[in-house]
């Protein structure tokens, strides 16, 4: 039992009480002296209950003296009147003990309901607390993956759109990128805009590229190769990719280079090739 529940449990309500056995006081005092927590709480109940009994004590009545002192004087006046020798003793009366007691019988039992009570309904509202906590945590968590997803859902509407308008828009002039003799299944597609000097690349159709190897696009001008950058490894997939951007071309090409890129393409390695219409 964790000290929490140990607390809440209202035991050291009863500890303060007096309503516990001598092992189960001792269990308290082993318990209190290890953690300095429950020290505490014991000694804030013991001064609540302290507190609680000097509150509500009951003075003794005025006539009980009266009646005690009228008591004393007619034992003494019949000892005097008893001959010598007369062991016969009379009984001293003493106030009634069990009715004098009552109160604080009374009172006592009524504190350790109520700090029963008040243990009980304390460690009720700190689980639930504790599970209101919980199920807030997850909705927040909950909350935030959503918002993610919503983004992400956002950005991949916002770039389908954008694919969307290049293909639509017939200032994007499309050029078939035919795989060479020595790869014919190879092809792919380029959108090029030479107002806007746009270049992107779909539908790629080109063989998985070994380690350390990675393809590049060339814009051929004049029979001059022009850079237009790497392509992904992982390819386009349903979106258009960005290429870097090519003012002039008469062909668009693609071989394979090693990671990074070259300065001049390696022809050797050529996969496909196509011309742009004038």
């Amino acid at each position: 039992m964790s000290n929490e529940e140990y607390m809440a449990s209202g035991i050291l309500e009863l500890y303060a009480a007096g309503g516990l056995s001598q092992a189960e006081r001792e269990e308290v005092e082993l318990r209190a002296a290890s953690s300095p927590e429950i020290r505490a709480a014991l000694d804030e109940a013991c001064a609540a209950m302290e507190a609680y009994a000097h509150l509500h004590a009951v003075s003794p009545r005025p006539e009980l003296k009266q009646r005690i002192l009228a008591q004393v004087q007619d034992e003494a006046k019949t000892d005097a009147a008893d001959a010598p020798g007369n062991d016969t003793a009379v009984p001293f009366p003493l106030p009634d003990q069990e009715a004098e007691s009552s109160p604080y019988k009374w009172m006592f039992a009524a504190s350790i309901v109520l700090f029963l009570i008040s243990g009980m309904l304390s460690y009720h509202f700190y689980t639930k607390w504790q599970q209101a906590e919980q199920r807030l945590a997850t909705a927040m968590a909950s909350e935030q993956l959503l918002a993610q997803d919503m983004q992400q859902t956002s950005l991949r509407t916002q770039r389908l759109e954008e694919t969307l308008a290049i293909l639509r828009d017939p200032s994007y002039q499309p050029v078939r990128l035919q795989g060479v003799e020595a790869h014919p299944d190879a092809n792919m597609i380029v959108y090029w805009n030479a107002q806007k000097q746009e270049v992107y690349i779909d539908e790629l159709k080109l063989p998985a590229p070994p380690a350390g190897k990675q393809y590049q696009l060339w814009a051929l001008d004049n029979g001059n190769p022009i850079d237009a950058g790497m392509i992904p490894l992982a390819g386009a997939g349903a979106e258009l990719l960005r290429m870097k951007p090519i003012k002039a071309a008469q062909a668009f090409a693609v071989t394979m280079e090693p990671v990074g890129g070259s300065v001049n393409p390696t022809l050797e390695q050529l996969m496909v090739m196509g011309k742009v219409k004038s």
